[in-house]
């Protein structure tokens, strides 16, 4: 009987719920971009979005996209953000001083204002109508840019109710999204910055110097012949060091090798953040 209950509340799920529910799912992955402007899309109807970290002197983009993602305007969020032409834009202007209050702010642009004589055409061709919520998180100031196109009729009040319930929700979700980018592990660098291995094998304290060196070649994908070469040792003493460090290790191939250092890495790579966040802090 639980069974079905639960089965027909998810049957009555809404579409905004279903959408709510995708948006979380896809917090810190690649479908993040398309899942907000679905979110976005349900709850006020728009059909564009695009969110940025606000600082006092720069603007990074967060994520953008169109409800068909396809469409997405990238050339003209990049203009946006490269171009400078956020400093010219009053609404972002008056979102740097709202973003300050204690709840998030919703700034309903005039695109009829002289400011945007310019922007207009250049940023905002074919939109119809703009939405710009700002908001404070405890790391970071967000702007979210919510727009309405051409040939769809303006946000409707009632819309934008929806958006300012859902405004603090939202700044929650983008101030996670942008943390776990921010803070996601590059595993390609793991494995192509030779420095990097080297470091982090030397961290572990597993392997004495010239076997922790062999080890960071073996997982560079460097030969026996490239190795002695790079360390000016015979072919012969690589063979050597390379054994006593698979012994050491109680490892018997290069597969087992690549598995124990990347456990490793993920640790020892958490760990930097972790001490230069507190650094900043500090």
């Amino acid at each position: 009987m639980m069974i079905t209950t639960v089965r027909q509340d998810m049957a009555c799920m809404s579409a905004n719920d279903a959408a709510l529910a995708t948006l979380v799912d896809t917090i810190g992955e690649d479908g993040f971009g398309p899942a907000l402007a679905r979110f976005l899309n349900e709850l006020c109807g728009a059909d564009h979005f695009a969110a940025f970290r606000l600082q006092q002197n720069e603007l990074r983009e967060v994520a953008a996209c169109c409800v068909e993602p396809e469409r997405t305007a990238r050339d003209r969020v990049e203009t946006y953000v490269n171009q400078g032409w956020w400093k010219r834009d009053p609404a972002m202007a008056e979102a740097q001083r709202c973003v300050q209050a204690v709840r998030p702010s919703i700034i309903h642009v005039d695109f009829s204002a002289d400011g945007y004589a310019a922007l207009r055409p250049s940023v905002f061709p074919n939109v119809r109508d703009r939405l710009l919520l700002c908001g404070r998180t405890t790391n970071a100031d967000f702007g979210l840019s919510i727009v309405r196109a051409d040939p769809n009729a303006p946000f409707a009040d009632e819309a934008i109710e929806q958006v300012a319930h859902s405004a603090e929700l939202l700044m929650a979700v983008l101030a996670k999204h942008a943390d776990i980018r921010r803070t996601r592990p590059n595993v390609a660098q793991a494995l192509t910055a030779l420095d990097e291995i080297e470091h982090c094998i030397d961290a572990t304290k597993a392997l004495p110097r010239r076997e922790g060196e062999v080890a960071s070649r073996i997982l560079y994908g460097m030969s026996s012949v490239g190795i002695a070469l790079d360390l000016s040792v015979s072919e012969e003493t690589v063979k050597t060091y390379r054994k006593r460090a698979y012994h050491r290790l109680a490892i018997g191939s290069e597969r087992e090798l690549l598995t124990w250092y990347l456990a490793h890495w993920s640790e020892w790579r958490g760990h930097r953040f972790d001490l230069a966040a507190a650094g900043a802090l500090h």
